[in-house]
């Protein structure tokens, strides 16, 4: 997705957002702000890709850290996920329709998907979310046309987000396997922001739930160049490609380079660029196949 000119403040207030928390109200503090600052004018001459620019923005400020930002909102994401997965559980097990089950799945996955630090402007609240598990509404939703596609399909490829959010992504990952698919499961292949790793697919328990788990390539930014073979096959494979998230939509017109449809999009708008781009408001929730 090509940069928006409100996307450029974001940009510099999530990187410089993580600075502050970890350095407070220092000169070095100052000093990091800055160099992201310049260095983002010097990206914008070589790319106007959204994904492109966070990720080169966010190895800097990881790099002259020395640590993840994230480390702790990580850890509390996913205890307050693990804590809550049962009820879903739970939840789901009542519903004896097998496409109403896989909706209830959809929706409470994009429940977590609500769970996200990098968006300047964006709140959320974890005890909020678990009484959203009742109430979320899709503003988007062809879960139905999508539970057609996956019972004709025999493999999805499936790409997670952020931490927290792939606890419950586990429970949409347990239908589509119960539906017949494969599932393999995608997460970042290095930190980045809240977003998913290695690491945290097996520690979220989602490794155990699908039948393989691979990364993606360089970052955030999926152009077909820089994806991991593993990736590249399976999505040249799969049925269905379940894309979790703004930035993995971002990618989309990256990702339409090797194969030109058969994506379902779950994600909550949580900025105008997105949710203009959609078609809806910002905090909708949308379950849209492309």
């Amino acid at each position: 997705m090509e940069v928006k000119p409100e996307c450029i403040p974001c940009l510099i207030d999530v990187r410089c957002r993580e600075v502050i928390r970890v350095l407070d109200d220092s000169p070095e503090a100052f000093k990091i702000c800055l160099e992201v600052v310049q260095t983002l004018l010097k990206l914008l001459d070589e790319t106007r890709h959204t994904t492109k620019l966070a990720t080169e923005l966010y190895r800097l400020v990881l790099k002259r850290l020395g640590v993840d930002p994230y480390k702790g909102d990580k850890e509390a994401a996913n205890e307050w996920a693990l804590n809550v997965l049962p009820s879903a559980i739970s939840m789901l097990e009542e519903v004896d329709d097998p496409l109403e089950r896989f909706r209830a799945a959809v929706r409470f996955s994009l429940v977590g998907n609500a769970i996200d630090l990098g968006v300047s402007g964006y709140r959320f609240s974890l005890e909020d979310l678990e009484r959203a598990f009742e109430t979320v509404r899709l503003e988007v939703d062809d879960t139905v046309e999508a539970y057609d596609r996956v019972r004709e399909a025999s493999r999805v490829l499936y790409l997670c987000d952020n931490t927290g959010e792939v606890v419950l992504d586990r429970l949409l990952v347990r239908e589509l396997r119960r539906l017949g698919a494969s599932v393999t499961v995608v997460v970042r292949s290095e930190p980045y922001q809240n977003d998913a790793t290695m690491e945290d697919a097996y520690e979220s328990g989602i490794a155990s739930e699908a039948d393989r788990v691979i990364a993606a390539g360089e970052g955030t930014y999926l152009s077909p160049d820089l994806l991991s073979k593993p990736f590249l096959e399976e999505l040249e494979n799969s049925d269905l490609v379940v894309l979790k998230g703004m930035a993995n939509y971002e990618n989309l017109s990256l990702l339409q380079r090797v194969r030109p449809s058969g994506y379902l999009l779950l994600l909550k708008a949580k900025c105008r660029p997105i949710a203009e781009s959609l078609g809806v408001e910002v905090g909708d929730y949308v379950a849209k196949l492309v």
